[in-house]
């Protein structure tokens, strides 16, 4: 995954409103020559200083606050994953032959919660007229992205759930059953863990083609909550574009496959997008779904808090509250909102930038204002100053820019 981080210091966002979309294109692209056709209300929406926002609670402060050092999951051997990195697939062969190796494996991948972050992406829609052709852009205004994975405690805190006895699922076959009546179920007296004796079936499945999965699940956060926070700390912006928010998962899911011709072709990229692109995956998916014997027993179960929003006045968290993280990282968001800052290639905004937001603060800054340009009601000369400002952000947005990044 790369690290680039792209800080476009021009000033952002406009109203995203299909009736204006027009005016909001022609705002956005003034020139120095063509200064006297666009009034003053058409200039882009946020303030040139965002209001005063609440303080955000200091790491001394903040209760239940423990900053784990967060690392990804180990990638299986001879593994690949989907574009989203969501779903991890591995085809090595000790997993599929040693009841050992693969419990061994397994129980190393529970100890790491699923990659969870937090994500805003603003855009606004741009209409542009070439003669008689009208053409509508969709423009980003930022793309925001925190990783939030150490609010679910240290590694080694979830909880493992085997699929039960009462439930319908896949315990070695094509579509989810019951368990039969002479077969192996978590109720028998084996002498070993349910995880081993799972194991064991499926090194023991004589079928040639087989998976078995293991997945990650969140619990107990109150994302309703939080996106209303978050919604509301960029209207203070002035922000009119559309804004979505998201709480991304990355490697949700770990398959294991047995060896063989067949599955190695499932895990080639170039094979998979030559099925995609001729759609012969038509043909080819009922194919693999009757051929596979599917294993989907165990889950590991990360939680936010005690239990579920809403069911106990005294919930806890295990690190911080909702609200506690919002007034934490508050600042940050609408600084790094109102500079357009676009998190690429996996990149998320760090510890070092929210704390460097808060010292800001605390030296009585604007976090993210506009540099006023002053305006002496000549058109050509306010142009004048409007080009000379465009190049002042420019040098603030590099001298800004270092450390404003981090991995997720």
């Amino acid at each position: 995954m790369g690290k680039t981080i792209n800080h476009n210091p021009a000033p952002p966002a406009y109203r995203d409103d299909p009736d204006h979309a027009e005016t909001a294109s022609m705002a956005s692209a003034v020139l120095l020559d063509d200064v006297e056709s666009f009034p003053d209300e058409e200039l882009p929406a946020y303030t040139d200083t965002p209001p005063a926002v609440t303080p955000s609670v200091s790491s001394s402060t903040a209760p239940h606050l423990t900053e784990y050092n967060y690392a990804p999951p180990p990638e299986p051997p001879f593994s690949s994953h989907d574009l989203n990195y969501t779903e991890y697939r591995t085809r090595f062969p000790n997993y599929s032959t040693s009841a050992s190796d693969l419990s061994t494996f397994i129980r190393e991948q529970l100890q790491y919660p699923a990659t969870y972050m937090v994500q805003l992406y603003g855009t606004h829609t741009e209409t542009r007229r070439n003669g008689n052709k009208e053409t509508k852009d969709k423009i980003t205004d930022f793309y925001i992205r925190i990783n939030i994975t150490h609010l679910l405690g240290p590694l080694g805190s979830g909880i493992t759930e085997f699929l039960p006895d009462n439930r319908r699922g896949y315990r070695g076959t094509i579509i989810p059953r019951l368990p039969p009546s002479n077969g192996i179920t978590l109720d028998e007296e084996t002498g070993e863990d349910p995880l081993s004796t799972w194991c064991q079936k499926y090194v023991s499945d004589p079928s040639k083609i087989k998976s078995f999965t293991l997945k990650r699940e969140i619990q107990h956060h109150d994302t309703k909550k939080l996106e209303q926070l978050l919604r509301s700390a960029i209207a203070d912006t002035n922000y009119r574009g559309h804004l979505s928010i998201s709480f991304p998962k990355q490697h949700e899911k770990v398959v294991i496959y047995s060896p063989g011709t067949i599955n190695e072709w499932r895990m080639t990229v170039w094979i998979r997008w030559v099925f995609y692109l001729t759609f012969l995956w038509i043909f080819a998916w009922p194919v693999l779904f009757l051929l596979t014997s599917r294993y989907e027993v165990a889950k590991g179960i990360f939680q936010y808090a005690d239990c579920a929003p809403g069911t106990n006045p005294c919930r806890r968290p295990r690190v911080m509250s909702e609200v506690q993280w919002f007034h934490r990282w508050e600042s940050a968001i609408k600084r790094a909102a109102v500079a357009r800052m676009v998190n690429k290639d996996g990149a998320c905004l760090d510890e070092e930038y929210r704390a460097a937001t808060e010292r800001a603060e605390e030296r009585g800054e604007d976090v993210g204002r506009a540099i006023e340009i002053p305006r002496t009601g000549n058109v050509f000369a306010d142009g004048a100053f409007g080009l000379i400002g465009q190049g002042l952000r420019v040098a603030e947005g590099l001298t800004a820019q270092r450390g404003w990044g981090g991995d997720c």
